[in-house]
């Protein structure tokens, strides 16, 4: 995704019917983390794209077994 300042974002989508079992985003791991940054190295060098900020977001989806459906987005989540 492009922000209105061009900065590229990757995000991580993480779903769930519920959280009682903890939160969405804890779900990103250290090892979770380090994938998407390889994946967007990856992005990077197929579409020779430099000198650009970037930055890695989380968007949680709790999908409300017993309420409304809940979407957080996280900005800046980690730094690879």
């Amino acid at each position: 995704m492009v922000d209105a300042d061009r900065t590229l974002v990757f995000v991580e989508v993480r779903s769930r019917a519920d959280e009682r079992f903890g939160p969405a985003e804890a779900t990103v791991t250290p090892a979770k983390r380090a994938r998407v940054a390889r994946a967007a190295r990856h992005f990077l060098a197929v579409h020779k794209i430099e000198d650009r900020p970037l930055r890695f977001d989380v968007v949680t989806l709790i999908l409300g077994r017993h309420g409304p459906p809940q979407i957080r987005h996280y900005e800046n989540a980690f730094v690879p």
